[in-house]
């Protein structure tokens, strides 16, 4: 099969997943309990649900250990739960600042800054709600590490801390430009890889395999974004691009060019490969999120 066929092939798989991933996700991440306002805002940010990427990294790699979707998808729920509170907090006009986020309105400009900034800490707070309420008898000690890695992925030594690197950058080099890459968006992604052995009760090569997968996924990750913030198309992007250089904010294009972080994300790609090609048959579209991720347009 071509490399064009595989991407059609992959792009339609992933689609599939994503209504399969938000019919669950929009039942688990509104509480029937919480106010109308918030099921409202909550509701309009899970029609502009995304890819789905890193929900589908959880199940995926989760089934690579023989984990049925039944099981790894609460943990999948509560990742994506984390992600969405991230982006309606970065969007912020004390973050990033953005009116618009995939063709629609970010959610203070819908609604308005206070109902977002207690959206985004709802779906922080019962993420962990729904990691616990489903695995707690399923199997304590599974529980435990799922919410110690979510809660480290997410706090101060992960995409929080990012965050902040972001937008108080330290001395800009490589080293830091790394540092807050892998921070503010390696380390949920790395969470969503280990999040399949963890559930997959995996050995620990298996489970060392799922952090390089997705330490080098969260890198060539984000020189993706880097270049469509440079060469996108904001009518795909559903979004302003040009927003780094604006700010003066480095990325690794301004250390290497743009052909040069387009060599590192493909040498973080076929590190990638090369870790999850051990899997065989059963890792097939894995190995083509890995091709997806530096060719994606959005």
């Amino acid at each position: 099969m071509s490399g064009a066929n595989n991407t059609l092939k992959f792009i339609e798989y992933l689609q599939n997943y994503s209504i399969k991933f938000d019919s669950f996700y929009n039942k688990k991440s509104i509480s029937n309990n919480s106010p109308k306002s918030l099921k409202e805002s909550i509701s309009y940010i899970n029609t502009n649900g995304g890819k789905r990427i890193r929900p589908f990294l959880v199940t995926e790699c989760s089934s690579l250990f023989e984990v049925k979707f039944e099981f790894s998808i609460y943990a999948a729920v509560a990742l994506e739960m984390v992600h969405t509170y991230s982006l309606i907090h970065d969007d912020l006009p004390s973050m990033d600042d953005d009116d618009m986020r995939r063709g629609q309105k970010t959610l203070h400009k819908k609604f308005n800054e206070a109902i977002a900034i207690l959206t985004g800490d709802s779906l922080l707070t019962d993420a962990f709600y729904v990691l616990t309420e489903f695995y707690k008898n399923k199997d304590p000690y599974m529980c435990i590490e799922l919410i110690s890695m979510l809660s480290k992925s997410s706090g101060s030594e992960g995409m929080a801390g990012g965050q902040v690197l972001d937008l108080f950058p330290l001395e800009n080099n490589e080293n830091n430009i790394n540092m807050m890459n892998q921070m503010k968006t390696g380390a949920l992604i790395k969470c969503a890889t280990s999040y399949g052995a963890i559930l997959g009760k995996a050995s620990k090569k298996d489970y060392n395999n799922m952090v390089i997968f997705g330490t080098a996924l969260g890198k060539a990750f984000q020189i993706r974004d880097d270049l469509l913030d440079i060469q996108g198309d904001e009518q795909v992007l559903g979004k302003k691009i040009n927003k780094d250089q604006g700010k003066g904010k480095l990325t690794l294009i301004d250390l290497h060019g743009i052909e040069g972080a387009k060599k590192l994300a493909s040498n973080y790609i076929a590190e990638a490969k090369d870790i999850i090609s051990n899997y065989g048959d059963r890792s097939i579209y894995l190995q083509m999120l890995t091709d997806y991720i530096i060719d994606r347009k959005r």
